[in-house]
């Protein structure tokens, strides 16, 4: 425990309250008072350090960004597999994106070859090989216009640099977890699979809406909580 608190820089209190609460898995113990951390207790306890310092992300979705979490069981992994495939995006719907090449698809909406190579890295979009060239297809290609209507509204790289975009994946990636876990041990499991398609398609796109009415609605309570502070300090103030 020493050799990690001294690894990490996090005391044992908490390292202990990361383990009960499920962000570390239980140590090795070959015996009562003895306890084995090896390297990936360290590498996690770092993650959780930057998530916390530099996404400012409560535990409760750092855990489920890193926690042990309950796999599914076979018949929800095998109700959830089935639908794979059957789900298309809404933005497929309203308009195919066919592959594009990285260099045609910059020129076209915009952007640098190398800031769609960013935004891969950090798991925005997804570059696959079409006739031996890298391209972006689908859902990504949508991702990529509407980063770059981003850029063109004045979020220039120095302002807000591609890295940014980070932030977002990772909720994505743990409001997807989160919701694959749900729906396959409360719905996949209990409807048959046109029923299950039909429901995923449409808490999809309805989810989808109120995430962006909640989002909104945070921002500007947030907004006029600040400035309501603000106001009434320069009003004792003065």
């Amino acid at each position: 425990m020493k050799d990690l608190e001294r690894a990490t820089g996090v005391g044992r209190e908490a390292i202990r309250f990361y383990i009960r609460e499920g962000l570390l898995p239980e140590p090795e113990r070959p015996g009562r008072n003895v306890a084995f951390y090896d390297a990936a207790f360290v590498e996690r306890i770092l993650l959780i350090k930057r998530l916390q310092s530099e996404r400012f992300l409560p535990l409760s979705v750092i855990k489920g960004i890193v926690g042990d979490e309950r796999p599914l069981s076979e018949t929800e992994s095998r109700a959830l597999n089935a639908l794979d495939g059957q789900i298309v995006p809404a933005v497929e719907r309203e308009r195919p994106h066919p592959a594009e090449s990285l260099p045609k698809l910059a020129k076209r909406v915009g952007l640098s070859v190398q800031e769609l190579r960013e935004m891969a890295t950090i798991g925005a979009v997804e570059v696959v090989v079409r006739d031996g060239r890298q391209c972006l297809e689908g859902s990504s290609v949508a991702v990529a216009e509407t980063w770059a209507r981003v850029r063109a509204a004045g979020y220039t790289v120095e302002l807000f640099p591609t890295s940014d975009l980070a932030i977002y994946v990772e909720m994505a990636q743990w409001l997807a977890r989160e919701e694959l876990r749900r729906f396959g041990s409360r719905v996949a499991t209990r409807v048959d699979a046109e029923t299950a398609r039909r429901m995923a398609q449409d808490g999809i796109d309805r989810m989808n809406e109120i995430i962006g009415l909640l989002r909104e609605a945070v921002l500007l309570r947030a907004l006029a909580e600040g400035n309501t502070s603000d106001a009434a300090g320069t009003g004792k103030a003065g």
